[in-house]
């Protein structure tokens, strides 16, 4: 006799086992405390930002590695903008990160490169030009207004508009045209072609939206920090393809959902979170995402090969 499960049971106790790890972080000493709630909140905010974009990416058969050096770009560049006003700051930030996602898009689609490849070099083109227009220090000069955004309770601002952009972006993708024929481009690109869509342009806007809210999210970053920084979001392209990976989503494209990459992201922030208040050093936070990641793409490599062709 075969079981089915639901979606959401899968998502929640088996990819990934959410509820059990959950249950297991009650043990945990503080972990339910309402001072480390909000702080996980915080530290999933900007990276669901970011896992929105990415799953979009790769629902459409594309990756983005170039995500955590757009986020630090678009949090310099709103602080730089910020004398003009918040509102220029935004849209400043959300420019650039657009422009970043559109010349990685060019790149794949236009000139034929591999996503890896091309999106490896916008992260280090992207990181580079940051790093020398800062000098390497982080820029300050903030407002309190600004500031105030970083900020909210007893939720975080940045969660809020992290559950609203998930939201839309989950509309985007079940209940408008646009989504339906992203699903189609990741899953068969050719046949999708025959079909009439413009390939080559969906793709650019996927790539040019992650970029756009990576960049947001940087913003939101800088609020939080008070600062700057053109040195964050090293681990984030890691942090939000195993979450995007674990919720559902393919290398292989035409999979995945925003609600999985959330329960996937709700799996990585508890995890980090856990470890972090077991005192687990960051470099073993690190070898653990990493070999998270690897377990992922290895057993997605078995399965794909186990698929009756």
């Amino acid at each position: 006799m075969q079981i089915t499960l639901s979606p959401m049971t899968l998502r929640l106790f088996v990819k990934p086992p959410l509820i059990p790890l959950l249950l297991l972080a009650t043990f945990v000493d503080g972990f339910w405390s309402l001072g480390n709630l909000r702080t996980l909140a915080e530290s999933i905010s900007t990276d669901g930002l970011i896992v929105a974009g990415m799953t979009i990416v790769m629902i459409a058969g594309g990756f983005d590695l170039s995500v955590g050096a757009v986020m630090a770009m678009g949090g310099v560049a709103a602080v730089v903008l910020l004398p003009y006003g918040i509102v220029p700051a935004a849209l400043g930030a959300l420019v650039a990160g657009g422009i970043s996602g559109f010349l990685s898009g060019t790149l794949v689609t236009r000139l034929r490169i591999n996503p890896f490849i091309a999106t490896l070099a916008m992260m280090v083109m992207v990181r580079g030009a940051t790093l020398a227009y800062t000098d390497t220090r982080p820029v300050v000069g903030l407002d309190d207004t600004f500031l105030a955004l970083g900020g909210g309770d007893p939720l975080p601002y940045a969660f809020l508009i992290m559950i609203v952009v998930m939201l839309a972006a989950h509309v985007l993708l079940y209940h408008r045209p646009w989504g339906r024929h992203a699903y189609a481009v990741g899953a068969d690109e050719r046949a999708a072609q025959m079909t009439g869509l413009k390939v080559n342009r969906l793709k650019i806007e996927c790539y040019m939206l992650s970029g756009a809210l990576a960049a947001f999210a940087g913003m939101l970053l800088a609020a939080r920090l008070g600062t700057g920084s053109p040195i964050v979001g090293e681990m984030t392209p890691l942090t939000a393809a195993a979450a995007a990976l674990i919720g559902g989503a393919s290398l292989r494209g035409g999979e995945g959902s925003i609600m999985g990459a959330l329960c996937g992201l709700l799996f990585v922030g508890c995890l980090i979170n856990v470890m972090n208040l077991l005192g687990v050093p960051s470099y073993y936070q690190r070898m653990t995402i990493g070999g998270l990641l690897f377990a992922l793409v290895v057993v997605e490599g078995l399965l794909q090969r186990a698929r009756p062709r």
